[in-house]
């Protein structure tokens, strides 16, 4: 099921000339984050991955187009005129073009042979648009160890939580409720400020939904910084060794805990969502109306503890109605799927092993 492709590295961004993830076994040199960079987030994929695409000498052999760098790398760099003319070199062929972006706003393609793989979608989702995952690392080679079923659950969290502070809910009133203000947009994002701020203090709120109900534990670590301020110290040595310590904080604290939460930052998506994932450990996931990878084959509202948007204020009966329905075993074996997810169809070579299902599902 290899599907043919075609790319033309002279088209990537010529200030930053990295390459999107797809590309890395024909072409490395990939663009990377500082949460990615110099772990084994692609390794498995560098080794299998040209068995899954059969990279063509012309375009007119391919099936598809692909775009070299992200849309994010030309945006960045101020060089989107060389992402257009490649896409328009790919019409005139009679292809489509595939466009990986990797960041958190909903910023669109503006190509009409475009296929674009996106973290985040605001609203209106497009037939042409895909859900990509973030490429996390797979922190301890494996998933944390299992948990025997306790009679209550435990939910942890640690990480960022903005809190609601006077200056800022002024700010967040006048992007969603005056109509002069909530309904603009950002240059070539495809939400109004409205749809962009809705959300700004859902994962604060969240946590107190969760603090608030008697018959959960709670193991929450709440920082007032990303990364726990990691980007603020004085040396990149010093910010190393930050990072290093808040992963460590962060990866304890999804051991001991029987389910973890995942609630949408920036953009309407979440890093830690294939961070837990990947632990194996449940989720209680706060959907947004977000995307997820192949979600025309997969069931996320069965896989997760699923609170639905109209129901955020249940979350934490939710979450006790799920954990008293699991026999022990299933408690354990839900556990044991989460990692099975990941590796089949969220980390880098399992998504790209299965990337043909987007244009030939069975």
């Amino acid at each position: 099921m290899r599907l043919k492709i075609y790319t033309d590295p002279a088209f990537a961004s010529p200030v930053n000339p990295m390459n999107c993830a797809m590309l890395i076994p024909f072409l490395g040199n990939e663009e990377t984050t500082f949460w990615s960079a110099g772990t084994n987030v692609f390794d498995k994929y560098k080794k299998n991955g040209a068995g899954y695409f059969q990279m063509t000498e012309t375009m007119e052999e391919a099936e598809y187009v692909v775009l070299p760098s992200t849309w994010h790398r030309y945006l960045s760099d101020g060089t989107t005129e060389v992402a257009l003319r490649f896409a328009q070199k790919a019409a005139e062929a009679g292809k489509q073009i595939i466009v990986f972006h990797e960041r958190d706003h909903d910023f669109k393609f503006p190509a009409r042979n475009a296929l674009l793989f996106t973290p985040t979608i605001e609203k209106d989702r497009q037939p042409n648009e895909y859900a990509l995952p973030a490429w996390m690392p797979d922190h301890t080679n494996g998933p944390a160890p299992l948990r025997e079923k306790q009679e209550r659950p435990s939910i942890g969290f640690c990480g960022l939580v903005l809190k609601p502070r006077l200056k800022s809910r002024l700010v967040q009133f006048a992007r969603t409720s005056l109509p002069h203000l909530s309904k603009r947009h950002m240059s070539g994002y495809s939400a109004s400020l409205k749809e962009n701020f809705q959300y700004k203090f859902l994962r604060a709120k969240s946590v107190q939904t969760l603090l608030d109900h008697p018959g959960v534990d709670t193991n929450f670590v709440l920082r007032g910084d990303f990364f726990a301020g990691a980007d603020r110290k004085a040396s990149s040595d010093e910010q190393t060794v930050a990072r290093k310590s808040a992963l460590g904080e962060f990866l304890g604290n999804l051991a001991d805990s029987d389910y973890s939460l995942c609630v949408r930052g920036i953009g309407n998506y979440s890093l830690r969502f294939y961070e837990i994932m990947a632990a194996g450990r449940p989720m209680l996931f706060f959907d947004t109306i977000c995307i997820l990878p192949y979600d025309f084959l997969l069931d996320w509202p069965k896989e997760l503890v699923w609170v639905p948007l109209d129901e955020h204020h249940r979350a934490g009966q939710i979450l006790v109605d799920h954990h008293a329905a699991l026999s022990p075993e299933q408690f354990v074996d839900q556990q044991r799927r989460m990692r099975e997810i990941w590796e089949e169809w969220l980390s880098p070579d399992g998504y790209f092993r299965n990337f043909y299902r987007h244009f030939r599902p069975q």
